[in-house]
């Protein structure tokens, strides 16, 4: 009786502690998925009080409060909320352009995800990760970041998802405008799943904008007109921070030009204002202030960079300054407190941990340094480039502008008498001189035509006779040359002889190298030869000019770069010449043995 007895008392005692513990499990995953819906009473007040100061406080305000708020989330095992919450203080310190708290925020996050196991929330910490490069205009980073996030979170958080695209497609909005529509049509096809207008009316608003920086009027106004008729709809939830631009692209695809900088100029437009006053410029043709614009924005860009770097330089000082009070303080208390007969062995200690610390902080600062005087370096690269291209559109188009301007006058004028004669040479002048700004224009639009990835990857081939197309390039261009300067045509095919390819950027290309020729020849000849290799056609021109230096072989395909300042031109037409080679397959390369004078040589796989 008695072992009967100890048997159910036993039992009894399992049973309870098994109650206990799963009643202790349920209430953790219960309140673990505690979703902002469910929040009442206090709960929901010092929410509230968090997403105000989130969207209207100051970092004086919002830090202190969210880490009181963070530590009662905590206590009461809210975990979904108390993450959210820690990824939402690196987008606080990111819109005031605290990168590097930001940064700190994001490895406490992506440390306490992966320390506690809680895979289901390592994508905040790689989005957040992702959001600090994208600030830090390093695409190729944030991009990294952001498809990682995409796969961890899969989905569970649309809002997640659709955030992620929306930024993808604003990165790659002017790199690959087609890469930008394929990440915002994801966003729109979610938001609709989803039915979430707030999502739905900012993804139609970033595929207006691309559709904008890509000059695409017909898809602009079917979605201009979708989105006016979700608008229309007055749903509470519809997000109005793409109306601005919307408007103004829309007047600038109705050509009423000042009435759409007028809008950009209002602000509030959600996206880079710079841009679209230089899409508007250039959609009307204002070359004079689409060049300003292009100024402005490299200020601006430098005002945002320096800004930026002032405030997370000082934060780094002042924390630094705050950690070593507390470690001055942490110590001397241990010191107080510890006996005299561990002096010794503590001191012993501190000593390693201050000079481990110390090789780790210097090693660190020479690796800031190192990338510092890395991006200094591309810093003044790019100032170099601006400078010499606002030096050489200013020159190469006013020098010509004045003569037109000078002749114009004196074929106007009725104070000279002039002979029929002269009113010919000087007609022919304002005509050449014409013709030259209308050639600089013309390699400023190829430029960017050959500079956008969707122009360049479509490419109309056909039936091309190569004799006819070299005989009819030399035809052209001899009346652009000196008549002392021979042009001839080489080849080892028959008239009969045929490739697949692109005529129009072919004939382009051979007129880029045998413009250059021209410029750089005063006497002799200038050979275009076409040959037969196998699976290979070799184009090259020759020439018996001055030839170009060792040193500049390379630099020579960059834009803007120019072997001699004196010479007419930009600096456009090689590097042009290789980006229609190259989107056909092919490449162009400046031969290094040849000589005297100058070789190039476009090679194209049949």
């Amino acid at each position: 009786m008695q072992t009967q007895f100890m048997i159910r008392l036993i039992r009894h005692h399992l049973y309870l502690v098994l109650t206990a513990l799963l009643l202790v499990a349920f209430t953790g995953i219960a309140s673990a998925e505690k979703q902002v819906a469910d929040l009442t009473g206090e709960d929901r007040e010092m929410y509230d009080k968090f997403r105000y100061l989130f969207t209207s406080g100051t970092p004086e305000e919002f830090y202190p409060y969210a880490l009181e708020y963070e530590k009662s989330l905590r206590d009461k095992k809210y975990m979904m909320l108390y993450y959210k919450l820690k990824n939402n203080e690196g987008f606080f310190a990111l819109r005031h352009n605290q990168l590097y708290k930001a940064v700190q925020f994001a490895e406490e996050l992506d440390k306490e995800v992966r320390s506690t196991g809680a895979k289901e929330y390592f994508y905040l910490a790689t989005g957040l990760y992702g959001d600090i490069y994208n600030t830090s205009h390093d695409a190729n980073k944030a991009e990294s970041f952001f498809m990682q996030a995409l796969e961890e979170v899969g989905e569970s958080d649309p809002k997640f998802n659709m955030r992620i695209y929306m930024n993808l497609a604003e990165m790659h909005s002017l790199r690959n405008p087609k890469k930008a529509l394929d990440w915002v049509d994801k966003a729109i096809a979610m938001a609709q799943e989803t039915k979430n207008i707030d999502y739905l009316s900012m993804s139609l608003g970033m595929k207006a904008y691309v559709l904008f920086l890509m000059g695409d009027g017909p898809q602009f106004y079917r979605l201009y007109d979708e989105y006016v008729s979700l608008r229309s709809m007055d749903d509470h939830e519809f997000n109005h921070r793409y109306d601005n631009i919307m408007e103004a692209a829309k007047l600038a695809f109705d050509r009423d030009y000042p009435q759409a900088i007028n809008k950009i100029y209002q602000g509030n437009l959600a996206v880079d204002s710079s841009l679209c006053l230089l899409q508007i410029y250039t959609m009307s043709r204002d070359i004079e202030n689409a060049l300003a614009a292009i100024k402005n924005r490299t200020v601006e860009l430098d005002s945002v960079y320096s800004l930026m770097q002032d405030a997370n330089f000082n934060q780094l000082a002042a924390e630094t300054t705050l950690m070593r009070s507390r470690e001055e303080a942490s110590s001397n208390k241990r010191l107080a407190k510890q006996l005299i007969n561990w002096l010794i062995g503590m001191t012993i200690v501190f000593l390693f941990i201050y000079i481990m610390g110390r090789r780790r902080l210097m090693k660190q600062i020479w690796h800031r340094s190192q990338e510092l005087k890395s991006a200094l370096s591309r810093a003044e690269e790019s100032d170099r480039m601006k400078s010499a291209f606002i030096q050489n559109m200013s020159h190469e188009i006013r020098t010509p502008l004045n003569a037109v301007a000078g002749f114009s006058e004196l074929l106007c004028s009725q104070d000279y008498e002039l002979s029929a004669e002269e009113k010919k040479d000087m007609k022919q002048r304002v005509s050449s001189n014409v013709d030259l700004i209308t050639s600089i224009v013309n390699e400023l639009l190829e430029m960017s035509q050959s500079e956008s990835e969707n122009q360049m990857t479509v490419v109309e081939k056909s039936d091309v006779k190569v004799n006819d197309l070299c005989r009819s390039v030399l035809v052209a261009m001899k009346s652009k040359g000196k008549s002392f300067v021979e042009l001839r045509f080489y080849t080892n095919v028959d008239d009969n002889f045929t490739i697949h390819s692109s005529s129009y950027r072919l004939r382009s290309a051979l007129n880029h190298l045998i413009d250059n020729a021209q410029k750089f020849t005063d006497m002799g000849h200038i050979d275009l030869r076409f040959e037969q290799k196998g699976s290979e056609v070799v184009f090259s021109v020759s020439d018996t000019g001055v030839g170009i230096p060792e040193k500049d072989r390379e630099r020579i395909f960059e834009n803007f770069a120019k072997v001699n300042d004196f010479k007419e031109g930009i600096g456009l037409g090689l590097p042009i010449c290789r980006r229609l080679v190259t989107s056909l397959g092919g490449k162009v390369d400046l031969d290094p043995d040849y000589g005297p004078g100058s070789r190039f040589v476009i090679t194209i796989p049949v």
